[in-house]
């Protein structure tokens, strides 16, 4: 299994990409940040990244709102499937 042979990098995007604690509703397009991070990331040797909460929420992210949705302060599903 490809998970068994992988170095994760594991990344708490609200953080990550310096979103408001609290959501504000205002769509931001912060996730992209994580592709200026590729070149680091793989440098240290991982080649797979784990993402810590990234759906809809009203805070840290632990407190789902919608499992469908990325939360606008990290921006779009697109921006996600982008990012991946």
């Amino acid at each position: 299994m490809w998970a068994y042979e992988s170095v994760f990098y594991q990344i708490y995007p609200l953080g990550f990409c310096g979103a408001p604690f609290e959501n504000d509703g205002i769509l931001q397009h912060r996730i992209q940040k994580v592709n200026d991070w590729i070149t680091h990331i793989t440098g240290l040797g991982a080649n797979a990244i784990y993402f810590s909460p990234v759906f809809e929420s009203d805070t840290h992210g632990y407190n789902t709102r919608d499992y469908t949705k990325i939360d606008v302060r990290l921006g779009t599903n697109e921006d996600f499937s982008n990012v991946c």
